[in-house]
């Protein structure tokens, strides 16, 4: 049997918070338990938003928390030829196709009118962008990917499908019915995300994949271009969502929650990590706990009760106070 390979996939493009720590401290606690090899990517395929900085924030990030992984960082933008490879690939199977029409366009067409007008425009956030027949390839027709030209699009059938996840169970869903045809390349000539982690998670060899619940969805997606691909579906573990107070998803704008704030507050390692096994219902919030305290409470079972009872994991203003100030 393959031996398990599971990653940390940080995006160098801000600080890192404590949604991060929750889930780079699972996976490594999963992974050091179950002896699973650890690989780190940096996602840094957002040039506008990407840094040297950032980068250097999240390695100090996982040092700090004692995460640790086996081999060489890499850069995921250091792997511009295999994204590409990945499409030329696709196209050869005519399962991709060029997109450069805006969205009115394609309602326009999908209309069946020769002119965009206010009626086809979609609403202001709207993802869905399903193509009509006159703006899709020939089913299965192969052509030549021109990685420059425009915008890409993944030619997806619509349908019920079905993932497996290790702590939701099954998840099904019509991937069309949520995000249309979804774009696979950018006119800036690089992948979007779903490509992207897809390529670089079947080259690197990663079949178990731990990540928040707000990318279940996304993998029934993901799980069809690792098929067209010709690779094999990873182990999903989708876990709970850490948020703040109001209950919104922590995110990089949560600065005064980074962990670089929070170490500068007067935060310690052992105290988030006794933060994640009080979440996992293994201790009180009093003192600090070892790395092998924390593996042994980080268990599949727990994270599972966690989902069952459909738990929101908030950092409230007395958690911040504990985690910098103790006891």
């Amino acid at each position: 049997m393959a031996p398990t390979v599971t990653r940390l996939a940080p995006s160098p493009t801000g600080h890192l918070h404590l949604g991060h720590a929750w889930s780079f401290l699972c996976t490594w606690a999963l992974a050091r338990t179950h002896d699973w090899s650890i690989r780190l990517r940096l996602e840094d395929l957002d040039a506008s938003r990407a840094s040297a900085e950032a980068r250097a924030d999240a390695l100090w990030c996982l040092q700090w928390l004692g995460v640790d992984w086996d081999g060489d960082p890499e850069l995921q933008s250091d792997h511009a030829d295999r994204h590409r490879q990945a499409m030329h690939a696709l196209a050869a199977h005519g399962l991709v196709f060029e997109a450069p029409h805006s969205r009115a366009q394609v309602r326009a067409a999908s209309a069946g009118t020769s002119e965009p007008s206010e009626a086809n425009a979609p609403n202001e956030g709207d993802a869905v962008l399903r193509f009509p027949p006159s703006l899709r390839p020939t089913p299965g027709a192969a052509w030549d990917f021109r990685s420059d030209a425009c915008n890409h699009r993944f030619a997806y059938p619509e349908g019920l499908r079905t993932i497996h996840d290790e702590l939701h169970g099954d998840r099904t869903l019509d991937p069309s019915a949520v995000w249309g045809d979804p774009l696979v390349w950018m006119k800036a000539g690089v992948p979007s995300y779903h490509l992207a982690v897809v390529v670089d998670d079947l080259a690197a060899g990663v079949n178990a994949v731990v990540r928040g619940e707000d990318l279940l969805d996304s993998a029934v997606l993901q799980s069809a271009l690792i098929e067209a691909l010709g690779g094999t579906r990873p182990r999903w573990w989708h876990l709970p969502l850490v948020v703040d107070e109001t209950d919104r998803r922590l995110a990089k704008r949560h600065d005064a929650l980074s962990l670089r704030s929070l170490a500068a507050a007067g935060a310690t390692p052992g105290r988030v990590r006794r933060l994640i096994r009080h979440w996992c219902g293994a201790a009180e919030l009093c003192g600090e706990s070892s790395p092998a305290e924390l593996a042994h409470a980080v268990t599949p079972d727990a994270l599972r009760a966690l989902v069952a009872r459909k738990a929101r994991l908030r950092v409230t203003p007395d958690i911040v106070r504990w985690l910098c100030h103790g006891p």
